[in-house]
């Protein structure tokens, strides 16, 4: 069953539009569906653990008689979900998937950051892009992370509570988190996405960033081996993709599928070669400067001297003084 969550604000009010054409095929090619119009990140994730929740496959598989009979018609009943919307769509969609084993994920193009479809390479034409998916014409197995962080529960007593959500292309902490954060609050990337120019707002925040905003010391332990100390930490990323930040190709040796997080870690840096590096990660140049370094892990674990904003597929939360982050494997992508 094909369950198309469809975010009607995309790509500045467009994703409406975008599934007009993507319905016109499905009814043409009677193609059985599920149409979900969702208003809300926090509404599509509890849609999602509902229809992939383990008790629907496990009453599917119930009313069959035996096990060649789940083998033929496992294909049939997996849960497919296409998302028609952005990289905060998408993530919301992944936080939300209950059983990773029977559910299938695609989307279509239709937000205005589009960094993971970017990254996997989805075909900026609607139909093209809709003929993979309805003719399964590549299915691969996608990596995507986990970050546990502390919130406070009750400022009264001091007490917290630990919380763990999902990535799909990047989490991080500090300047690609400022920049995302004031990103999100401007009222200049809703103007420049009526136009098609998103991405300039990025740019523009980012240069501004790099003057604004305030450094701080860290430790960083990778792997659970020797903790480094980190002074005057600009930002920490952990990517499964390649690019963030309406394109950024931050990791540019970054695999989806490795079951590794690509790490871009930046510290120490004068102001002058920050903005210098900014221009030079566009060409993946920025590794010239030793204050960049990239690595690979399984697992980190990162705690600053003062609150900090982090980011999760460009989502902004809260501040945070501590977190940890995990790569895991087993998302089923269908392109």
């Amino acid at each position: 069953m094909y369950h198309f969550i469809v975010n009607p604000t995309a790509s500045s009010g467009k994703g409406l539009h975008i599934w007009d054409k993507v319905e016109k095929v499905l009814k043409q090619e009677g193609i059985l569906y599920e149409a979900h119009v969702q208003n809300t990140e926090e509404e599509t994730t509890k849609l999602v653990q509902k229809l992939t929740a383990r008790e629907v496959w496990q009453e599917q598989k119930d009313g069959l008689h035996n096990v060649k009979e789940v083998a033929v018609t496992s294909e049939e009943t997996d849960c497919h979900l296409v998302v028609l919307g952005g990289d905060g769509t998408l993530n919301a969609v992944l936080n939300g998937i209950e059983d990773f084993e029977h559910t299938i994920l695609s989307c279509i193009r239709t937000g205005s950051g589009n960094d993971f479809a970017r990254n996997m390479g989805i075909d900026k034409d609607v139909e093209h892009a809709l003929h993979g998916i309805l003719h399964r014409e590549k299915e691969v197995i996608l990596d995507y992370g986990e970050i546990t962080y502390q919130v406070e529960k009750d400022a009264a007593k001091g007490e917290t509570q630990s919380l763990t959500r999902r990535f799909l292309i990047s989490s991080g902490v500090g300047y690609d988190a400022d920049i995302c954060e004031e990103v999100s609050r401007s009222r200049m990337k809703r103007m420049l996405n009526k136009i098609h120019l998103g991405k300039l707002v990025y740019v523009a925040i980012g240069v501004k960033q790099i003057f604004t905003r305030k450094a701080a010391d860290a430790v960083l332990c990778m792997d659970g081996g020797e903790t480094m100390v980190v002074p005057n930490l600009f930002f920490v990323v952990g990517m499964i993709h390649e690019k963030e930040g309406g394109g950024v190709p931050f990791c540019p040796h970054a695999d989806a599928t490795d079951g590794k997080l690509s790490v871009c870690l930046v510290k120490g840096m004068l102001k002058w070669k920050l903005l210098l590096a900014v221009a030079l990660v566009y060409v993946k140049k920025h590794f010239l400067f030793h204050e960049i370094t990239e690595h690979t892990c399984e697992s980190m674990t990162v705690k600053t001297e003062s609150p900090q904003w982090f980011h999760m597929d460009g989502e902004t939360p809260c501040k945070i003084t501590e977190a940890s982050w995990r790569c895991r494997n087993g998302l089923r992508f269908l392109m």
